[in-house]
């Protein structure tokens, strides 16, 4: 933008000063008056310049430096294409910055879940390894328990049949008739069931 109004602040004056001349060309082509503008210019004043040719060239001149002030003034259909492309593109940039960021920070957040998941999965398999391992390490214990389980229904069994012989009455040995455990004295015959050792009563019992 600077180079442009600079271009267009020269060319202008070029063309005001031009202007000039062909006012003095005409005045002089038209009026016969004398030139006096040329006699600035050493160099040109000595070819001794006819008014036709100067009121031409200062013409060609004006509409020169006019056409290019213009050029350079008014924006071109192809360099306003070019800077519509530029700031569309610029925007389109920034924007795209801005999504990038956007998407940055997703990412961020993903892996960061992505870690956490994977200390987690870790924490799991280790506790799915101890589980395991002491499930393996338990799994003589449950033999055991069930062993001393079995062992312990037997006991029962056995026991209950201890009861149940306890519970049945005993023989007198001298006259073969029940009696309890508890008599001293057989009630039927009178024996003293106490001088009796057990082994025979347990014996007459099982004959």
């Amino acid at each position: 933008m600077a180079k442009r109004g600079i271009t267009v602040w020269i060319f202008s004056t070029l063309s005001f000063i031009a202007g000039i001349h062909i006012l003095e060309a005409a005045s002089a082509l038209f009026f016969q008056k004398e030139i006096v503008l040329l006699k600035l210019y050493p160099i040109i004043n000595e070819l001794n310049i006819s008014p036709l040719l100067y009121f031409v060239a200062s013409s060609l001149l004006t509409l020169t430096f006019w056409g290019i002030t213009c050029i350079s003034a008014v924006e071109s259909p192809i360099e306003r294409f070019l800077n519509k492309i530029l700031s569309d593109a610029k925007k389109q940039c920034e924007m795209e910055s801005e999504l990038v960021e956007d998407n940055r920070g997703i990412l961020d957040m993903i892996s960061e879940t992505l870690m956490e998941n994977s200390r987690l999965l870790a924490q799991i398999r280790d506790l799915t390894y101890n589980a395991r391992a002491e499930l393996t390490a338990l799994r003589p214990l449950v033999e055991n328990i069930e062993k001393i389980n079995s062992e312990i229904e037997k006991m029962r069994k056995e026991i209950r049949k201890v009861k149940e012989e306890i519970k049945k009455p005993d023989i007198c040995p001298s006259c073969g008739k029940k009696v309890l455990p508890d008599f001293k004295i057989c009630p039927y015959c009178g024996e003293n069931l106490q001088l009796i050792p057990k082994a025979v009563i347990e014996l007459k019992k099982y004959k």
